[in-house]
């Protein structure tokens, strides 16, 4: 790709963003991302075949943007490894107030999409990734007695994290970015030396955090959401089963979908819908992941989030 086709899906990517902070993606169409560009929206469309494409397109250029200094400041050789991720905290914190307007639109949108919406697999494969590193960065700056609780300080820092970003989103709010960098270090330091301290046993244990860096086929489908939707389609495509059959099976996954959605699914009615679903051959393999899943989970409504 040359030099000047990289510019120009620059150009349209940054306008777009703009656009979408503004509107959101849903409310702007691609004729007037490229009225805004100046361009036709037939040249808009040599550039990028749809607006699906853009889409990822934008939330790639996002990515890069914020992962690109993060590496930077990791190849660092003349920092200690607590520098760096002070640092690094402070870089995320920075691009993340750069980009505020459009991913706050963006969060709105995906809320009002509920639970449908699939992570991309460039990003599993870059969680797993991030999951190793993390790990890693933990036993370099606390020792190996850390390690076992790679996990819990990975949902605890992901936490504080949203909840300095929640910060940075509000408009009446203005602290420095490198004191937040700094406190959050602080909180991490002390977070650390309570769990050495207690030596309570970890929340996310080893074998949770092994499947969580999971990358094989398997891995990838573990979303009872995604498995209803798609025995959905499969249901709705089907030529061999009567019409009223076809409704009953949808029923039965309509009304499991509502159950896991539950803060507290209940296990009888979930139990009831996959026996409702066993008529069905073409349904078998889908029916069997769901079934393990649940029953792996049976006790923990978090799963179905």
């Amino acid at each position: 790709m040359s030099d000047k086709t990289m510019d120009k899906q620059e150009q349209i990517i940054k306008i777009a963003m703009q656009l979408f902070a503004v509107k959101g993606s849903s409310s702007t169409s691609m004729q007037e991302i490229a009225e805004l560009c100046g361009i036709s929206k037939g040249s808009l469309y040599l550039v990028f075949k749809s607006k699906e494409e853009l889409e990822r397109s934008i939330f790639l250029y996002c990515y890069r943007m914020i992962r690109d200094p993060l590496l930077r400041e990791e190849q660092e050789t003349q920092r200690t490894p607590r520098e760096k991720l002070r640092n690094q905290i402070e870089i995320l914190l920075s691009h993340v107030y750069e980009l505020r307007e459009f991913l706050q639109r963006q969060i709105q949108e995906v809320a009002g999409k509920g639970f449908d919406t699939e992570v991309p697999e460039w990003l599993r494969r870059n969680n797993a990734s991030f999951l190793r590193w993390f790990q890693v960065k933990m036993e370099t700056l606390y020792g190996k007695e850390i390690v076992p609780y790679t996990g819990d300080l990975c949902i605890v820092g992901h936490g504080l994290i949203k909840s300095y970003i929640a910060v940075i989103f509000r408009q009446d709010t203005h602290l420095s970015l490198a004191v937040m960098a700094d406190h959050l270090m602080n909180l991490l330091d002390i977070i650390v030396s309570g769990l050495l301290t207690s030596k309570q046993a970890p929340l996310i244990n080893s074998t949770i955090l092994a499947s969580w860096m999971e990358e094989n086929e398997e891995s990838k489908r573990k979303n009872p959401l995604q498995i209803i939707k798609d025995m959905k389609t499969v249901v709705s495509k089907l030529d061999s089963i009567e019409p009223e059959e076809s409704a009953d099976l949808l029923e039965s996954l309509n009304i499991l979908e509502g159950e896991v959605l539950l803060p507290h699914p209940r296990k009888a009615i979930i139990q009831g819908m996959l026996s409702n679903l066993q008529s069905c051959s073409e349904l078998t393999k889908p029916l069997e992941d769901l079934r393990k899943l649940v029953s792996s989970f049976s006790n923990h409504s978090c799963v179905f989030r």
